[in-house]
């Protein structure tokens, strides 16, 4: 098997050191030494944050011609990281020669190599600089196996533990690392113990008792660690390796392994960092465990260059495993392309030449104003080192306000959600992203520093833009990365290109897009006027929709009582036929039964608003009847075709023949009647339109005629003409505004789409959304009043108690001092009720019963129960019940439900609330009036509710409380089991037995 050191491998030979005499004369012949912790700096030392360093091991695929790669993350005791790529592998001479070694010469300035046989594209430039990028792993966890595959090769491991390198007493050359190949992945797991074994020997070998005798360098560097309280490193990595991470679930995620790719590479991180591993704890949700993860997609979202007509073909995602199931969190696909960029309002695109000077197209408010070109400010250097060299730009954006945006509504609102993730001004070399400019606190431009000046004049924002700038290291060899690929190295040529930059930033802001540009105010006044406009037609179309539904309502409830009566006596008919009826009775009653169902038709809405304040309940009971009667329709009709069928006289293909065209008789009439609507539709709109444009085929004439008539020959001809072009001029932007909406609309019409619908969903969610707007900030302010009493109570709570215990002993005999300090203990008790529905506090799981919890609800709403008359009940079943969880995580949900109950069955004859446990179920049921089907699809979302004064948050913090716990709750379904006739609530709770160990 192959055998390697890890060593560093100077880029020329030592030469002879004349060494000045001190005392006597003497020469010596030296050379540099290596010690293993050189790998420690370069590795861990080099890189600022896991993203970074995931970055690096991306690039290292890309320079092996992969064109997909991934970060896995697995779950387990030790977490496990993967980044697996399908690039061309490695051999184990590659490894012994090229990976293992640091500075290698493919990385020296060069052309690209040319790629591997089976790679379509073309060749690549080189990403790495100093061959020290796949130290970056070191980073990321303590310990790396490494698997590739070459095509047709053999696989080959190498296995690394960083933490060898952390020895100042150890030289480079010292470490073994065994290299390992395989015919194919099944003996990974079963030599991996004895690579492990290898390692291990690092540190020293195993004695005859069994104990592990450490190496004089290594006691030396344990014996410093104690002396310092730490334990010693040499510990930390025997204890690791006595359970090796890495398991079969591992292996079977990789392409290679999966049969999904015949060549690849695989870096198992094993042990991952805490940046990583935070993706996997679905309670890490405190503020750190945000921040981690918001860098990690805000630096490798946008990996490659999308806004570009040449995107690089390199596809990459970051997945999460728990258990068996994998999760998105970012990927390449999911990104924001030139597409989306080239549909912003104000958009700049072009490049910068050799000499500074931009040439692009600039977008305004929506309006191509064509290309522009725009020299530098101030001269270039001349030497090709300090000048930035050719490069490409690209920079769009949004007005904030979107009444200023000539976006619409739903765009902007799209837009905005869009720029929190993939917002921000992103360098790109030669296709990849360089790290970590674009990020949130990476703002190269100096965009912000500049806004905070003067927000208006300098308007750029870099959070709220989108854009590129691309370079390449072929042309622009004096923008070179930092030591631990931090951004550019801070030289002349970057700061020239980032002067370049800015300049054209400031110029741009001042011409076309700042509040100092000209054309500002006039078309932001446009966008005004439009957008305004368009709120006034939406409103318009909003009032009449809901006019005519109220116009329909009431019409239909008119015609309702006649219609459920006619399809009662069709169906009374024909359960009343003690003979089969002929056939002139048979088709006497289909008819009646077609009138029916056409008119069950007409009456029947095709679009219900959602608010509909007073008139629900009339449109639920209509809802109803019309159910009825088309049940009663199809009932009849089964019966009918029953009877028909029956008829001897006729051959079955005559009846069916007959009913064929009886239906199609029925269509054709409905289809005329909506023929006749359409065509005097039409007709009025027409008759409409032809008077508004005689009207305005005049209007320019008559507003023209004074200025022609008072022409003489001392009028300046000059002004007039101009006049006469203003005139024409707000006259064709007024009939535009007035006529191409009705054309698109009709030609909306033309192409199938239902205006009147999709106004309708609009309308909708714009009502939702203000809806909810208003019910936040109810909550909110809520929210604040509770926090301020709860710091008020727990502070007066103590004061009324030690006054009234100070008070004179004859007050105390008083009934007025009795019923003052019962009344004190009645509130502090509630009080105390109500501390298991707080949300900070200690989380606690302990065991809990049914009867625990229905003794909970009898207390807490003892007087309640009894005021209105509610029996409250919990059966033998439930009581048996026994979990264990928080308290603060299921009484709160036991106190929503039950006190939505008293609300519905305070309403009702029979009161009774019952807590049940059926089929492994638990039941929360009452004798109220339900829920309406309409509403069970959105019972459990924020802010709905059918109570007075209810808010609508109660059952969304008890579905929210319960999957925090891996539970659930549900209306009750038809498969479900339903203890009172009212409302039906199912929870399911994880681990729940019945008293007899059954779960």
């Amino acid at each position: 098997m192959p055998r390697s050191s890890l060593v560093h491998r100077p880029s020329r030979m030592a030469e002879d050191v004349a060494i000045e005499p001190i005392a006597t004369s003497s020469t010596s012949n030296v050379s540099f030494k290596t010690r293993a912790r050189t790998i420690d700096h370069l590795g861990r030392g080099q890189i600022a944050d896991a993203p970074t360093a995931v970055s690096e091991l991306w690039k290292n695929a890309w320079d092996a011609y992969a064109t997909n790669v991934s970060l896995n993350i697995f779950d387990g005791a030790t977490a496990v990281a993967a980044v697996f790529d399908d690039g061309v592998g490695m051999s184990a001479s590659d490894f012994v020669d090229r990976w293992l070694v640091i500075g290698t010469e493919s990385k020296v300035d060069g052309p690209p190599q040319p790629p591997p046989a089976d790679f379509e594209g073309p060749a690549r430039q080189r990403q790495g600089e100093k061959g020290i990028g796949r130290l970056s792993a070191a980073f990321l966890a303590p310990a790396t196996l490494v698997l590739s595959q070459q095509l047709g090769g053999s696989l080959t491991a190498v296995l690394v533990d960083w933490r060898l390198f952390e020895n100042p007493f150890l030289s480079l050359d010292e470490i073994i690392i065994p290299v390992r190949t395989f015919a194919d992945d099944v003996a990974v797991l079963t030599e991996l113990p004895r690579m492990v074994e290898v390692v291990l020997n690092n540190l020293g070998p195993v004695g005859n008792d069994g104990i592990r005798e450490l190496t004089e360098p290594w006691r030396r560097f344990a014996n410093d660690e104690e002396a310092d309280g730490k334990v010693s490193t040499a510990d930390c990595i025997v204890e690791f390796w006595k359970d090796i991470p890495l398991h079969q679930r591992h292996l079977d995620e990789w392409p290679v392994t999966a049969d999904l790719s015949a060549k690849g590479t695989a870096l198992y991180l094993l042990g991952a960092h805490h940046e990583l591993s935070v993706w996997l704890d679905a309670s890490h949700e405190d503020q750190e465990a945000k921040n981690v993860k918001e860098r990690l997609t805000d630096i490798l979202t946008g990996f490659t260059d999308t806004l570009t007509d040449h995107p690089v073909e390199f596809g990459y995602e970051v997945l999460t495993f728990r258990g068996a199931t994998p999760r998105r969190v970012l990927s390449s696909t999911d990104v924001f392309d030139l597409d989306d960029f080239h549909q912003l309002e104000h958009t700049v695109e072009g490049r910068f030449d050799d000499n500074g000077v931009f040439r692009g197209v600039v977008r305004a408010f929506g309006q191509d104003l064509g290309e522009r070109i725009i020299p530098p400010q101030r001269p270039l250097p001349k030497g090709r080192g300090d000048k930035p060299g050719a490069f490409d730009f690209a920079i769009g954006t949004f007005e904030q306000l979107a009444a200023n945006s000539t976006h619409n509504a739903r765009r902007h609102k799209d837009l905005a959600d869009q720029v929190d993730k993939y917002g921000g001004v992103r360098v790109y070399r030669d296709g990849l992203r360089v790290m970590p400019y674009g990020s949130a606190d990476a703002d190269f431009f100096a965009l912000e520093e500049k806004r905070q000046k003067h927000a208006g004049r300098y308007f750029w924002a870099h959070r709220r833009s989108f854009g590129r700038l691309a370079f390449s290291r072929a042309n622009n060899p004096g923008l070179r990365d930092k030591a631990g690929r931090e951004g550019l190295v801070e030289n002349r040529a970057s700061r020239e290109l980032r002067l370049l930059v800015q300049d054209l930033l400031i110029k741009l802001a001042a011409d076309y897009f700042g509040t100092d540009a000209p054309e500002r105010p006039e078309r932001i006044a446009e966008a005004q006027k439009r957008n305004q406009k368009g709120k006034k037609a939406a409103d318009q179309a909003r009032k009449a929709r809901k006019s005519a539904f109220r116009q329909y309502l009431a019409s239909a409830s008119v015609r309702m009582p006649s219609i459920s009566q006619r399809a009662r006596n069709v169906a009374d008919k024909l359960d009343d036929a003690n003979t089969l009826p002929d056939r002139d009775a048979l088709a006497l009653l289909r008819g009646e039964l077609e009138r029916t169902r056409a008119e069950i038709a007409e009456v029947t809405p095709l679009d219900v608003p959602n608010n509909l304040g007073e008139a629900e309940q009339t449109y639920r009971n209509l809802r109803d009847e019309i159910d009825e009667a088309t049940d009663l329709v199809r009932l009849s009709e089964e019966a009918l075709r029953a009877l028909e069928a029956a008829q001897g006289a006729a051959s079955p293909k005559e009846v069916a023949r007959a009913v064929q065209l009886h239906h199609r008789k029925a269509l054709d009439v409905v289809l005329e009647g909506y023929q006749g609507e359409v065509r005097e539709g039409f007709r009025a709109l027409m008759e409409q339109w032809t008077a508004n444009l005689a009207d305005d085929h005049t209007r320019y004439e008559r507003a023209t005629a004074p200025i022609v008539r008072d022409v003489t020959k001392a009028t300046n001809l000059a002004d007039v003409l101009a006049l006469l072009e203003t005139n024409r001029l707000q006259l064709e932007t007024e009939f535009a505004e007035r006529y191409r909406p009705i054309i698109r609309n009709v030609g909306s019409i033309v192409e199938g789409v239902d205006i009147e619908t999709a106004l309708a969903a609009v309308d909708e969610d714009r009502e939702d959304l203000d809806r909810r707007v208003r019910d936040l900030n109810a909550v909110a302010q809520l929210g604040i009043t509770v926090e301020i009493i709860g710091h008020e109570l727990e502070s007066l709570d103590g004061e009324v108690s030690r006054n009234l215990e100070m008070l004179p002993s004859e007050v105390k005999g008083s009934k007025a001092y009795r019923q003052a300090l019962e009344a004190h203990r009645a509130l502090t008790e509630k009080l105390r009720f109500l501390s298991p529905l707080q949300l900070a506090g200690a989380r606690i799981r302990e065991r809990m019963t049914g009867r625990l919890i229905g003794d909970y609800v009898r207390e807490f709403f003892g007087s309640t129960f009894e005021d209105n008359k509610i029996l409250f009940e919990t059966t033998p079943a439930f009581d048996a019940i026994g979990f264990t969880e928080m308290r603060s995580r299921i009484f709160p949900v036991f106190i929503n439900l039950v006190n939505n109950a008293i609300y519905w069955v305070a309403r009702s004859s029979e009161r009774v609330v019952r807590l049940d446990f059926v089929d492994g179920k638990i039941v929360v049921a009452d004798t109220g009036p339900g829920v309406d089907r309409d509403d069970v699809w959105r019972l459990f979302q924020l802010f709905f509710t059918k109570r007075s004064s209810g808010r609508g948050v109660g059952l969304y913090l008890s579905r929210v409380n319960l999957e925090a716990g891996r539970h659930s709750i549900r209306y009750a379904e038809d498969s479900d089991p339903h203890v009172l006739p009212g409302a039906n609530f199912i929870i399911e709770l994880r681990g729940v037995g019945d008293g007899n160990g059954a779960v």
